[in-house]
């Protein structure tokens, strides 16, 4: 899996979490912010890949940043008549505001039903279904490898073959 960077906030598009895997685990790195503009670190879940039961997307509206959005920009129109610069500025974290109220979540649920949440951006839906789909190809192939009898079913198809190429050869030889 290449690792996905993605953005979490259209007004802090500078502040990137990122999803990826190291050996046996998945790394979810979620950065922190201190009033949602200054960067604080950041939140980093490893879950072994063996303990990673589904993964999902989820598109989903943040209704009250909706309408706080819509009010800033509404009332950032009104402002623009006596303070131009300030009209604009407040038009600017209202269209912020407004586009982040829509959200794809990308849902990680472990075996014990406990969900991990990564919020992208709306713009960045690929990129959640990207890692969704990573991740859940991860853990197949994780089940194929632990699964028995299809380890085994591979061993005698393998034999099975080799047994016919000795025959085939000694066949030729024959003649």
């Amino acid at each position: 899996m290449t690792p996905i960077r993605y953005a979490t906030s259209l007004f802090t598009f500078y502040i990137k979490g990122e999803i990826k895997d190291e050996h046996n685990f998945v790394v979810l790195k979620k950065p922190n912010t201190i009033l949602g503009i200054i960067p604080l670190g950041a939140k980093t879940d490893k879950i072994p890949i063996n303990q990673i039961a589904s993964t999902s997307t989820n598109f989903k509206l943040q209704f009250k940043q909706f309408l706080i959005g819509l009010i800033l920009i509404f009332a950032s129109f009104a402002m623009m008549k006596d303070s131009p610069g300030g009209g604009f500025f407040v038009l600017l974290i209202g269209f912020c505001v407004f586009i982040d109220a829509f959200e794809i979540d990308l849902v990680v649920t472990n075996t014990a039903g406990q969900e991990n949440l990564i919020d992208f951006l709306i713009f960045e839906k690929k990129k959640a279904e990207l890692a969704s789909n990573e991740i859940n190809e991860i853990v197949s192939g994780r089940l194929d490898d632990t699964n028995m009898r299809a380890q085994t079913d591979r061993i005698n198809d393998n034999a099975r073959q080799q047994t016919d190429r000795i025959v085939e050869a000694i066949g030729r030889n024959d003649q």
